[in-house]
């Protein structure tokens, strides 16, 4: 696979990035073969030995290689690791020769150093797609003062059911690998026409008034899945919009992050409904009003004004 080719101060940070995820990708698609137990967290959202493993794997390398930084991860539940699941994840790792890592539970736990950097970490975005063998992603991204500087994420049956790796570094535009290529540079759609925009939805999250949007637009061509994929869908130009309601105003830096900055850096818009740019502040994605607009740009404004006109007094 062709490399990150960018001289910035954030290229270690980038390239290890990339080999995490492509790894991880190899881990959960491992396991999703192999079959996999599932948990319920006290959130009452689903785990897996997965999830548990894709990060157990990605911490360990960044307490090898930047272990002054801090992390933000999502799994910490190390109870629901029992011995079975500890024998499969070594089963796991033994068969894609990662060496080295035993202690799973300290690991999974592993916080690192207090420090403006802050690596955020989804393991698996998308569980519930993901036990049913649908899309989901890996996500990682790296903050320095609650800004976040790159974003990594990789979807491992994404368009054509290859394997795709998106990278933004702020400033300096995204790309994407597909199916093991070079990475190449990427763009937003020019779509100008909102009735024949192209919208991705959540699968197992979404609420009735983006369907009722769409269908008051008359857009037709539509698309449900799980995970981040959604961003990376609206940064290569496949899809014009997303649009995700947010229940209790309740989300977090891993899940919005790293696409936050993918599609802005492709040319795109990501806001709240309010048209407020999201703002992450450790583990928490701040917003003002209860959903997030991703768009090609240039529907934006068009998009919001009418969903808080129909739907919403923001």
């Amino acid at each position: 696979m062709g490399g990150w080719k960018l001289l910035s101060q954030f290229s270690k940070e980038i390239s290890l990035a990339v080999n995490l995820v492509k790894k991880a990708s190899e881990i959960t698609e491992w396991f999703k073969k192999k079959g996999v137990k599932t948990y319920i967290k006290k959130d009452q959202s689903p785990a897996t030995v997965a999830d548990y493993s894709s990060q157990i794997y990605i911490l360990n390398q960044l307490k090898e290689n930047f272990p002054e930084d801090h992390v933000i991860a999502e799994e910490n539940e190390t109870g629901l690791i029992d011995d079975n699941s500890a024998n499969q994840i070594r089963e796991c790792f033994n068969h894609l020769d990662i060496a080295n890592i035993s202690d799973f539970k300290d690991l999974l736990n592993y916080r690192g150093q207090r420090s403006t950097r802050q690596w955020t970490i989804d393991p698996i975005d998308g569980t519930k797609g993901f036990m049913k063998g649908l899309k989901y992603a890996i996500g990682i991204g790296l903050m320095v003062n609650s800004d976040t500087k790159i974003s990594v994420i990789s979807v491992p049956e994404y368009n054509e059911n290859v394997l795709a790796i998106f990278v933004a570094e702020q400033g300096q535009g995204a790309k994407a690998s597909y199916g093991g290529k070079n990475f190449e540079s990427i763009h937003v759609s020019n779509q100008n026409n909102l009735k024949k925009a192209r919208l991705a939805q959540s699968l197992h999250y979404d609420l009735p008034w983006v369907t009722q949007f769409a269908d008051k637009i008359g857009i037709e061509e539509r698309i449900k899945m799980d995970s981040m994929a959604k961003f990376c869908l609206v940064a290569d130009g496949s899809y014009d919009l997303y649009i995700k309601p947010i229940m209790g105003y309740r989300a977090f830096t891993w899940d919005y992050s790293p696409g936050d900055l993918l599609v802005k850096e492709a040319g795109g818009k990501v806001t709240d409904l309010d048209e407020e740019r999201l703002v992450f502040k450790d583990e928490k994605c701040i917003l003002r009003a209860p959903g997030i607009i991703t768009s090609n740009g240039v529907l934006h404004d068009e998009v919001a004004v009418f969903i808080r006109n129909k739907f919403f007094s923001i």
